[in-house]
């Protein structure tokens, strides 16, 4: 019986390995931490802030949009991908609700 324990412990070492590396390894890489969220969140919060004092004439809200966004893009993810272009839009929208109430 102790050695069709080892047998399957042995068999599913790899197995486990296998996943590990595979999975769960690369999900983690990408997720982004609270502390690094927090300073996205600071800046994409200024990049709205300037697009505003930039981008003074009117309808000009998809030129602020592109601003913000590759400026946020190129700041970021300049080395490897932080936050997607997505995510960035998600966080601009949330910026400009809070400078409108304001």
């Amino acid at each position: 019986m102790n050695e069709q324990v080892l047998n399957m412990v042995l068999f599913l070492i790899p197995i486990i390995g296998a996943v590990i590396t595979g999975i769960f390894i690369p999900y983690v890489k990408t997720k982004i931490s609270a502390s690094q969220l927090d300073e996205i969140v600071k800046w994409v919060s200024k990049a709205v802030q300037a697009a505003e004092v930039l981008f003074d004439a009117p309808k000009s809200g998809e030129a602020k949009r592109e601003y913000v966004i590759t400026f946020i893009d190129r700041m970021f993810n300049s080395k490897k991908q932080v936050i997607t272009k997505d995510q960035i839009r998600i966080l601009l929208e949330a910026a400009w609700k809070q400078l409108e109430t304001t």
